[in-house]
């Protein structure tokens, strides 16, 4: 279906969606969906997507009378599988942004043209896709293509759009986390809140192992999958302060040294990553001038013996010394200072490391000793 926001009692032809449906049900109209699935299980291209681009261009077409832009394609299941194509082909020349929902089918970056598949690498954020850890797995589908955003602990049963969890276009972390499901780009204290309620719906059951050694064990396999923790950004921070406020008609001491503490690691974090590029850019520079400087010497040095053949090496030695060009000057020296400089480089970055870890530590404890500001969090 093609789908345009009513503003002011129109269609606003600016801002038009096109949304394909999965694979329909034995028993309803168009069950043959089951044998273009079957096609896309085996590495080629849904059945389905010519009808799709047919529709896609006769819905252009129509807006077009409007000046109209299509602004959003989406799909699920076996229409999601397509969308890599969709985005490649048509995305690509008419600039809308793709969406797959737990998308089927196997490696479906096969069915794209070498072109096609270069400009999705190098476009990826034209095609997010969400995947459950369903049975849609089964499919053989990749997980590097586009925007990937694997969604964990939802279970294999739930092979859908996650509609529940979206606000607006964007998923909302914290009811994920409340339902004890894992998705990239979660805090700290989601990802803790998310183990526990997921250790709590799917602990082995035995009282020796508890739920909190399960819940340890599961916050470890978010950090395998998805690397590390998001820290809050400004925003979130403004908005948290607000919910605080607003539940107690103020803020508590604790809840004052929380989120300065949390603006604090924002900047520091922030601070420190734009230093490290910087210093990764300086201690380049150092070390190049090392390189430099001892090939300076090797040239200088078998320049002057080509020349002085009547010399012995101890007076191409002094002859050099005599204009100042010694390895210790040419070398030795330069080499020692990039040194200094380097490490003073690197004792800075691990400066800001650890201003990192003992803000982190601060909020932490906070945290643990604080049951209200616990619960408001979490």
């Amino acid at each position: 279906m093609a789908i345009a926001p009513i503003v002011n009692g129109k269609p606003d032809y600016n801002n038009v969606a096109v949304v394909y449906a999965g694979t329909n049900m034995h028993n309803e109209t168009g069950a043959n969906g089951f044998g273009t699935a079957g096609g896309a299980f085996t590495g080629g291209l849904s059945g389905e997507y010519e009808g799709a681009q047919a529709f896609l261009n006769e819905t252009q077409n129509k807006i077009a009378k409007h000046n109209g832009l299509i602004t959003d394609v989406a799909g699920f299941s076996q229409s999601g599988g397509y969308m890599m194509k969709m985005a490649a082909e048509h995305g690509k020349k008419m600039g809308f942004q793709t969406t797959s929902f737990d998308d089927w089918g196997r490696d479906q970056f096969g069915t794209l043209t070498d072109d096609q598949l270069k400009w999705l690498k190098n476009n990826p954020e034209m095609l997010r896709r969400y995947q459950n850890d369903s049975w849609a797995n089964l499919s053989g589908r990749d997980h590097m293509y586009g925007t990937v955003s694997r969604i964990e602990g939802i279970g294999f049963n739930e092979h859908n759009t996650l509609a529940k969890y979206f606000d607006g276009d964007t998923l909302n972390l914290d009811r994920l986390a409340k339902d004890g499901i894992f998705a990239p780009g979660m805090t700290k204290a989601q990802v803790e809140l998310a183990a526990k309620n997921w250790a709590k719906k799917n602990g082995d059951g035995k009282f020796w192992t508890g739920d909190d050694a399960e819940a340890k064990a599961r916050v470890k396999e978010y950090l395998k999958l998805y690397g590390t923790y998001k820290i809050m950004d400004l925003a979130e921070l403004k908005k948290l302060r607000k919910k605080l406020k607003a539940s107690s008609g103020g803020l508590s001491k604790n809840e004052e040294i929380y989120l300065d503490n949390s603006e604090a690691l924002l900047a520091v974090t922030t601070a420190s990553q734009t230093m490290k590029d910087g210093l990764i850019d300086v201690i380049t520079i150092y070390q190049d001038a090392i390189t430099e400087a001892e090939g300076v010497w090797s040239e200088g040095l078998q320049h002057a013996r080509s020349i002085g053949t009547e010399l012995n090496e101890s007076e191409i030695m002094d002859a050099l010394a005599s204009v100042s060009a010694t390895e210790a000057s040419i070398v030795t020296e330069p080499t020692t200072f990039y040194n200094e400089q380097i490490a003073k480089a690197k004792q800075l970055g691990e400066s800001f490391d650890s201003l990192v870890s003992e803000i982190k530590s601060g909020i932490d404890k906070l945290v643990q000793s604080d049951k209200d500001l616990a619960s408001q969090l979490f």
